[in-house]
């Protein structure tokens, strides 16, 4: 006799995840799992008078979509709009200045006044941030301003006192204060390990049940029912965003699923604690992170060549490959699989090499290992994923946002190989897609159409797609957002794909995405997101 469903949705578009061809008949559930994707012959079997059917006619229902790249605590601050203020689209000082005076002044009781999505390449003459400036629009409290690609703060005196930074205060390691040519502090510092102790501050001071409350309706909004949380934290300690979600967790107000990847530090402390305490029914830790270069816009990209717009660098990786290589056979023996943020070409490389001599000399235990972003690579070594078994993690959005400026940064002899999405699937390797929020928003409809277009999804340029020799199929872009993701967060085998007995995470959209245009895609809403076994969201 069949289990009886608790949930039965029909349709002719199922995706299972397993392969890239959808198929017909009907998703049963029943206490939390998958029981079956069932021919339509078979559905009345598992009717009860309990079973609410969810008839979908020929729209998509796939695996939840899975977010394998986000600084989830960060973004849910971030995107809080009565304690960050977003400066995008604030081209000039004059119109950053007006935002953030306004702000300050219609918020008294913010402790700090934060902002992100600063960008100040369109100021006259020039001129950049100072500490003088934020001082006259923010005296009375600490400020600080985050860029838009988050490699870069803006301090008042205030907040860099309230960090104790001060003239004497030593560059972090793989970061560097701002300092004026006589040696007093600007207001401006680069990379995170300069900025985190001054925005971990300022982050803290936010409302944390509305912040994160926000993004976790905004997920299940556009079907997210799992993500990856990194480090960075936006400065704040590790063991504090850990205990918030373990809080949220305990108290049954996590609805989606975290996998967590510590900082991968010598002796891995922080990894083995959240290992020991990161355990509860939505929470779970996963493996270990580091940051092995910055970006190409500031020149902090690895590259294995000189840029083109500044041939007297290749920039430089915040960790070389004898500090990296120790870090990564301490993690490998202890069982965690390793994320390295790789921008550059040269990080690329780097972290392949450090993945491959590890393999060679503990053994290839079969370990997740992921290099995130990969914004260009050498041609050479696109095949050196699938050898090593390392999983390409990447944001198709980051592909479109700089595409004017981008190429003239590497040369145009490396436009081929930017976010080589593609070409890493041609040779076998498993691509895992997120958003990096909060650099973008958790909706997956503009990643793929990203991914499947190579165009911004604002306004469908350029013309023919960004290097659209890499677009990538809509099959390819889902499997990416959920098969792919659950892989590189070691969760394959509870999520990921619509099979039996894996965890009943399913979401049912309005139209069919195999039918329609990439245009039309961007307007595809979800209609039901279930976690569980559970409709946590309809529209």
């Amino acid at each position: 006799m069949s289990e009886k469903a608790d949930i039965i949705i029909r349709s002719s578009t199922i995706f299972t995840g397993n392969t890239l061809e959808p198929v017909a008949g009907a998703v049963i559930i029943a206490s939390g799992r998958i029981v079956k994707i069932a021919p339509d012959f078979e559905v009345e079997n598992f009717k009860g008078a309990a079973t609410r059917v969810i008839d979908a006619g020929d729209a998509l229902v796939c695996p939840g979509f899975n977010d394998s790249h986000t600084h989830f605590l960060q973004n849910g601050i971030m995107k809080d709009a009565d304690y960050t203020l977003s400066l995008e689209g604030k081209v000039t000082k004059d119109e950053v200045v007006a935002a953030i005076r306004e702000f300050a002044e219609s918020h008294p009781d913010n402790a700090w006044i934060v902002g992100c999505d600063l960008n100040f390449d369109g100021w006259e003459n020039g001129e950049k941030p100072t500490k003088e400036l934020l001082d006259e629009l923010v005296l009375d409290r600490p400020a600080y301003f985050a860029s838009w690609d988050m490699h870069t703060g803006w301090t008042n005196s205030a907040g860099l006192e309230a960090a104790g930074y001060t003239p004497e205060t030593p560059d972090p390691d793989g970061g560097y204060i701002g300092r004026n040519d006589d040696g007093t502090l600007s207001g401006l510092n680069f990379e995170p390990p300069a900025n985190d102790p001054i925005w971990g501050m300022a982050n803290v001071a936010g409302d944390m049940d509305r912040a994160l409350n926000a993004s976790f309706a905004e997920c299940l909004s556009h079907g997210v029912t799992a993500a990856g949380v990194v480090w960075p934290y936006g400065g704040i300690d590790e063991h504090a965003n850990m205990e918030i979600f373990n809080e949220f967790d305990a108290e049954g107000k996590l609805p989606i699923r975290l996998s967590f990847f510590p900082k991968m530090t010598d002796g891995l402390e922080g990894a083995r604690w959240c290992q020991e305490h990161i355990k509860g029914d939505h929470v779970r830790f996963a493996g270990v992170k580091l940051i092995t270069d910055g970006v190409c816009e500031a020149h902090t990209g690895y590259l294995t060549e000189p840029y083109a717009d500044d041939p007297s660098t290749c920039g430089e990786p915040t960790v070389s490959y004898d500090e990296l290589l120790p870090l990564v056979r301490q993690a490998d023996a202890a069982g965690y699989p390793v994320r390295l943020h790789c921008i550059g070409n040269g990080a690329v490389k780097q972290a392949l090499d450090v993945f491959e001599r590890v393999g060679k000399e503990q053994g290839f235990k079969g370990h997740h290992n992921c290099i995130e972003h990969i914004e260009s690579c050498r041609p050479e070594d696109i095949e050196r994923f699938a050898q090593l078994g390392v999983v390409a993690s990447m944001q198709p959005i980051h592909s479109v946002l700089n595409v004017e400026g981008y190429p003239a940064l590497l040369g145009e002899k490396w436009i081929p190989h930017m976010w080589p999405q593609k070409s890493l699937l041609d040779a076998n390797t498993i691509l895992a897609f997120g958003t990096d929020a909060p650099v973008w928003n958790f909706n997956p409809m503009e990643g793929i159409y990203a991914a499947i277009t190579r165009q911004q999804p604002w306004d469908g340029q350029p013309e023919g797609g960004f290097v659209p020799a890499q677009k990538i199929t809509l099959a390819q872009a889902l499997q990416a957002y959920t098969y792919g993701a659950a892989y590189a967060e070691s969760y394959e085998h509870e999520i990921g794909t619509l099979e039996a007995g894996k965890l009943a995470d399913v979401v049912v959209m309005d139209r069919n995405l195999f039918e329609i245009t990439p245009e039309e895609i961007l307007r595809a809403k979800v209609a039901f997101t279930i976690v569980n076994g559970e409709i946590v969201y309809e529209a």
